[in-house]
């Protein structure tokens, strides 16, 4: 059977940010943590909101100038 790393890092890449939640936590204390992961969620999603606006922005400009999007496939 072969081993596959997917349901392993499932597992351990969420261990590991509570692990290092526990530890910043206990280095700057429960409350400093918690803004930080409230400043950084903020960060995050105003992020993916102006990527996102960006990506559907390129694909209505690529379709308005009528040129297929993956050149390679449309060569005829």
């Amino acid at each position: 059977m072969r081993f596959s790393i997917v349901p392993f890092l499932l597992l351990a890449i969420p261990l590991a940010e509570i692990a290092m939640f526990v530890v910043v936590g206990s280095q700057i204390g429960v409350f400093p943590t918690l803004g930080l992961v409230l400043v950084t969620a903020i960060a995050g999603s105003i992020l993916l909101r102006v990527q996102g606006f960006g990506v559907v922005r390129r694909i209505q400009e690529t379709m308005n100038e009528a040129v297929c999007p993956a050149v390679t496939w449309c060569m005829a």
